[in-house]
C-alpha cells in the first residue's frame, strides 16, 4: 500500500494481499508442464549473448563468401545450443539474456513452437505483454493443441486486463487438458480479477480437488471467501499465507503461538508484524479485544507506524520490527487475530463502528488556507505499482481542483509529488510532503482536513481508522477487503468507495466523485461562514 512514511523514498514492496503469479509452462527439451519458478536453476555459460550473435554472423558471412554448402547438422547444433543457453538463463532468472537467446534461436529457425512459448513466458515476466502475446500466438499457429501454451496466453491476456479473451484462452487450455491443477487455477484468477468471486471459487475448488495442499489455490480461495463476506472460511484460509513463497512471517520458536483459547491472564502477548502498512492499520482494531485478556500487549511494527500504534487502546509497549524482541510469553501474528478470535460479520461491524487510531499527543498543525475556504481536502493519487498500479492520474482530478472555496493538500511522500509541478497546479495544491516523516505526522495533518480523497493506499486505512470522511478511488479489480459492487465498507463506516466500471478507466468514478464533491462544497458554502 502507498507509504506515508519518509519523503522521497521509494514505495514499499510489501504486499497487502499477496496475489499469486499464475503458473506458466516453460518448455525444457520436451514439452512438459512445469512452473517456471520450479525449474532447477542452471548457471548459464560465461559466453555472453553478444559473443554468440557475433559467432553466428561470422559463420553465415563465411559460408556466403566461400559459396560452400550450409552444414545443416551444424546449424541444428547451433540452434539447439542457443536454446539450451536461453533456457539456462531463463531458469537462472536472467530474463533479458533469455529473451535475447530465444530470439537468436528463432531468427535461425522460426518453426519452433516451444521456443516461441518460452519467449512469451520471458517477455511476460519482463512486463512486455504485447510482445509476449505475439510470441504465444506464433506458438499457437505452430502447435494449437498445446494446453500449456493456451494457459500461458490466458495469463498474459489477464495481466493486460483483456479478461474476455483471457477466459477464452483458459477454456481452450482446459478443453485440451483439464487434469493440470495450475491451468484450472489460472482460469479462476480471471474470474477473481473480474470480481466474479463465486465463479472463481468453482475453479479454485477444482484445483484443490486435484491437490488439497495447493498453496496458491488455498490462498486465493480464502480471499474470495473474504470478498464475499464468508468470514468463517475466509479467516481459516487466510492462514495459508504462511506457506506462500514470499511470506514474511519468520519462525519464532522461543515461545508458543497463541491459539485464541489459552488463558492470557498474567501473560505478555506479542502481536507480530507482517505485510504492508495498510494491513497493520486495518487489523490494529482487534488489539483492544486481546488486551482485555492479557496482562501486557507488545506490538511489533515498522518504525513509521510506531507513533499511531501507541494511540491504539490496549497497546502496552511497542518494538520496532527488526529489533531485538523483549520478553514475552506467547505470540501471534496481528493479522491472525480475527481467525483465532473467531470473528464474524456481526463482530466486525461492532468493532469497526468507532475510530481506534488518533494523532499522537503533542502534534500540532498550522494551516493557512486562502480566504473564503470552506473545505480542506487531503489528496493521495498515487501508490505502489505492484501487484497493480492503483494510481489515478492527478490530471483526472483537475475539475475539482479548480473549485472555489476548497483548499487542497497533497499527502504524497514519494516521487509522484512532482506531478504537482508537472501539471503547474502549485497554486491549487499545497505539498505537505516535507512535513510527513511517519504516520503520526500524517494523522495530525489528516485531523485538520474536512475530507480525504485517496486511491487504495495506507492513507485510506489511516483516515478510515481515525473515523475521518474518506473518499476512495478503487480499481476495477477490487481487493478482497473492499468486496464488490458496494460504495461503503464494513471496515470503515466513514469511507465512500468510487469504483472503476471498466478496467483502467477512471472516467466514471471520477465523474461521480466530482458530482458528489460539488454537492458537498455547495452545502458547506451554504452552512458555513468562510474562514
Amino acid at each position: 500500500m502507498a507509504k506515508t512514511g519518509k519523503p522521497r523514498k521509494k514505495q514499499s514492496t510489501a504486499k497487502t494481499s499477496k496475489k499469486p503469479v499464475p503458473s506458466d509452462d516453460v518448455i525444457a527439451e520436451n514439452p512438459t508442464d512445469q512452473k517456471a519458478a520450479a525449474v532447477a536453476p542452471v548457471t548459464p555459460p560465461a559466453q555472453t549473448v553478444k559473443v554468440i550473435h557475433k559467432a553466428l554472423q561470422d559463420e553465415t558471412k563465411s559460408e556466403a563468401q566461400s559459396g560452400s554448402k550450409v552444414d545443416f547438422a551444424g546449424k541444428r547444433s547451433v540452434v539447439n545450443d542457443l536454446f539450451q543457453r536461453g533456457l539456462a538463463a531463463h531458469q537462472a532468472g536472467q530474463i533479458d539474456d533469455a529473451i535475447n537467446l530465444y530470439s537468436a534461436t528463432l531468427r535461425q529457425n522460426p518453426d519452433q513452437p516451444d521456443v516461441w512459448n518460452n519467449l512469451g513466458v520471458a517477455l511476460r515476466r519482463s512486463k512486455r505483454f504485447d510482445a509476449a502475446l505475439m510470441a504465444y500466438r506464433r506458438a499457437a499457429d505452430l502447435r494449437p493443441d498445446n494446453a500449456g501454451l493456451w494457459s500461458n496466453m490466458g495469463n498474459c491476456l489477464r495481466e493486460m486486463m483483456r479478461f474476455d479473451e483471457a477466459l477464452a484462452a483458459h477454456k481452450k487450455a482446459l478443453e485440451l487438458d483439464d487434469t493440470i491443477k495450475s491451468h484450472t487455477f489460472n482460469a479462476g484468477l480471471v474470474y477473481r480479477d473480474m470480481n466474479r468471486f463465486s465463479e472463481a471459487l468453482t475453479y479454485f475448488d477444482r484445483a484443490l480437488e486435484m491437490d488439497p495442499d495447493y498453496v496458491d489455490a488455498n490462498w486465493d480461495s480464502a480471499l474470495a471467501h473474504l470478498a464475499l463476506g464468508d468470514y468463517a472460511k475466509g479467516w481459516a484460509g487466510y492462514e495459508s499465507r504462511r506457506k506462500l513463497a514470499d511470506n514474511p512471517i519468520r519462525p519464532l520458536d522461543s515461545a508458543p503461538e497463541w491459539d485464541g483459547k489459552a488463558d492470557l491472564r498474567g501473560k505478555t502477548l506479542l502481536l507480530r508484524a507482517e505485510q504492508g502498512f495498510g494491513d497493520m492499520i486495518q487489523f490494529a482494531r482487534f488489539i483492544p479485544l486481546v488486551a482485555k485478556r492479557a496482562a501486557h500487549v507488545i506490538v511489533e511494527c515498522r518504525k513509521e507506524l510506531i507513533p499511531i500504534m501507541r494511540t491504539v487502546s490496549g497497546v502496552g509497549s511497542i518494538v520496532e520490527k527488526g529489533r531485538q524482541l523483549p520478553k514475552f510469553d506467547v505470540h501471534v501474528p496481528l493479522l491472525s487475530l480475527p481467525y483465532v478470535l473467531g470473528l464474524g460479520e456481526a463482530e466486525l461491524n461492532r468493532i469497526s463502528a468507532d475510530p481506534y487510531v488518533s494523532p499522537p499527543k503533542g502534534k500540532q498543525v498550522r494551516l493557512a488556507p486562502a480566504s473564503g475556504t470552506v473545505l480542506k481536502v487531503g489528496l493521495i493519487w498515487a501508490g505502489k505499482l505492484n501487484p497493480r498500479d492503483r494510481s489515478c492520474p492527478l490530471d483526472m482530478l483537475l475539475p475539482i481542483l479548480s473549485a472555489k472555496g476548497a483548499a487542497f493538500y497533497s499527502f504524497q511522500v514519494d516521487d509522484r509529488r512532482a506531478d504537482i509541478g508537472k501539471l503547474g497546479v502549485m497554486a491549487f495544491v499545497t505539498d505537505l510532503g516535507d512535513h510527513i516523516h511517519d504516520f503520526g505526522d500524517s494523522a495530525a495533518l489528516m485531523q485538520a482536513m474536512d475530507l480525504i480523497i485517496t486511491i487504495d493506499s495506507a492513507p485510506a486505512h489511516l483516515a478510515g481508522a481515525m473515523g475521518l470522511s474518506v473518499w476512495m478511488l478503487q480499481l476495477y479489480t477490487t481487493d478482497w477487503r473492499w468486496m464488490a459492487d458496494r460504495a461503503d465498507s464494513p471496515w470503515y463506516p466513514s469511507m465512500r468507495i468510487y469504483r472503476q466500471q471498466k478496467p483502467a478507466d477512471w472516467s466514471s468514478p471520477v465523474e461521480k466523485l466530482s458530482a458528489d464533491f460539488s454537492t458537498l462544497l455547495q452545502a458547506r458554502k451554504n452552512a458555513q461562514t468562510p474562514m
